[in-house]
């Protein structure tokens, strides 16, 4: 095997992504998903990688992994919570789910759990302002305003034990 981030069914993805859009770059963000996927973190290896498959300058995909949040550098725990930080989740309080959160994964923010299994990260946005306070576990969307008891929010983090 030629690399070793580039697995071959990360590879197998994007010659499917490949399939689908006419230039190559419209697949450097699904490829950077898989390896997220797969790996839990892009590493500078992995973008020398996707960069010499897919015959783009590094520093392309670099600046994407650097530009969007939900790309990650370091080795984070197994679940990446985000909690939106913006004015609508700001006003429905998003600092109480926040706290609930924390409380219940042992993580803090910027900071994965001693049992490597949570890690949380406020954000600028989401996209989801019509659920305020809105949260992600992975890429699983949540309202934040529906956590109203402790059993509440467990029932979610159960999915990801």
């Amino acid at each position: 095997m030629k690399y070793k981030y580039l697995t071959e069914d990360i590879i197998q993805k994007i010659e499917e992504c490949r399939g689908r859009f006419p230039l190559k770059e419209q697949c450097i963000i699904p490829a950077l998903h898989h390896i997220l996927d797969k790996h839990r973190d892009i590493v500078p290896e992995a973008v020398i990688e996707l960069s010499d498959y897919l015959k783009v300058p590094v520093s392309h995909i670099e600046g994407i992994v650097t530009f969007y949040d939900m790309f990650r550098h370091r080795k984070n725990a197994k679940n990446h919570i985000r909690i939106c930080r913006n004015l609508p989740c700001h006003l429905a309080n998003f600092h109480s789910l926040l706290e609930k959160i924390k409380e219940k994964t042992g993580a803090d923010v910027g900071r994965s759990s001693s049992d490597g299994l949570w890690y949380i990260e406020l954000v600028e946005c989401i996209g989801s302002c019509g659920i305020a306070p809105a949260f992600l576990v992975n890429d699983d969307l949540y309202d934040g305003s529906k956590i109203k008891t402790e059993e509440d929010l467990e029932k979610i983090l159960s999915k990801y034990r």
